[in-house]
């Protein structure tokens, strides 16, 4: 595999990725993601009952699959993280980031390292270490996914979401794009219909188009380790 996308929740991979994937698959690379979550414990917009949303947000990730020509999907059910979790420094309630430390879910870095021994991408992008946030879901995952990367053994171009300048009250951990993508017109237009079929996450859409308008058109990319000039390819 090429490029491989791996994040906690439904939705996560198309605001930061998305026209990269788009792009990648019609260059006749290989694309993949990973979601760890169902998402079951975001909000329901009233399109469905809440036992139900997990559900729900798997089927609008597939549909943003299709139209982001992800070529290879795996969808997991381990516990979403319900925002307002962090008391103290420490997250509280369901989720698989309640534990802080990597050995405390042996199974999710077990699984990330048999899965990348399985698929062998060239590069795999994930959340930053902060989260860029600071969502604990986005922390452990990155945990994981460094973890992981760690034991894996081979070469592997590890790539962060890097917004062009930290979240306000998340300026600790940040790290700065080393690769920038501008997005032909074209790509950008499926990457808004991707991003369409995440219908329960519309509130989340909104807030990212006021938040962070400029990475629509432009994705921005965090390699770790790299010390050169900024560059505008990951592969």
């Amino acid at each position: 595999m090429d490029l491989l996308v791996i994040v906690p929740h439904p939705d996560d991979e198309v605001f930061g990725a998305g026209g990269t994937l788009i792009e990648y698959a019609e260059r006749g690379l290989e694309t993949g993601l990973i979601t760890l979550t169902k998402g079951e414990a975001g909000r329901t917009l009233g399109l469905c009952e809440a036992p139900h949303l997990g559900a729900f947000r798997a089927e609008e990730l597939r549909r943003a699959v299709e139209v982001l020509k992800i070529g290879h999907f795996e969808l997991y059910d381990f516990p979403n993280a319900r925002p307002g979790m962090v008391v103290d420094g420490e997250a509280r309630g369901a989720g698989f980031a309640i534990n802080r430390g990597v050995g405390d879910h042996p199974e999710i870095a077990d699984l990330l390292v048999q899965r990348l021994e399985s698929l062998r991408p060239r590069a795999v992008i994930t959340f930053p270490p902060n989260g860029v946030n600071g969502h604990v879901d986005h922390v452990a995952t990155s945990r994981w996914v460094r973890a992981a990367a760690e034991r894996y053994g081979r070469p592997l171009k590890l790539f962060y979401y890097a917004p062009p300048t930290p979240y306000p009250g998340h300026e600790e951990g940040y790290l700065p794009p080393t690769h920038y993508r501008p997005l032909p017109v074209p790509v950008l237009t499926q990457k808004l219909r991707a991003m369409a079929q995440h219908r329960t996450q519309a509130l989340s859409v909104l807030g990212f188009m006021d938040r962070s308008a400029e990475r629509l058109a432009r994705e921005t990319f965090h390699l770790a380790g790299y010390q050169g000039e900024p560059q505008s390819e990951l592969l």
